[in-house]
C-alpha cells in the first residue's frame, strides 16, 4: 500500500472554484484531481529535464 502524506494548502478562491469544477467534470474528488494535475505537471518537468 502506498503511504500518504497529509498537508494543508491555501489557494486563491478563484483557483479553488476552478479546481472544484475540474474535479466534478472529471468525476473525481478535489484531492484526486489535484493529485492528477500535479502528476501531469511533474511528468512535463521531468521530460523537459531530459
Amino acid at each position: 500500500m502506498q503511504s500518504l502524506a497529509r498537508t494543508q494548502v491555501r489557494f486563491p478562491c478563484e483557483l479553488m472554484d476552478w479546481l472544484k469544477k475540474q474535479a466534478k467534470d472529471q468525476g473525481r474528488s478535489m484531492n484526486a484531481q489535484l493529485v492528477e494535475i500535479i502528476k501531469q505537471a511533474k511528468g512535463e518537468v521531468m521530460n523537459e529535464q531530459k
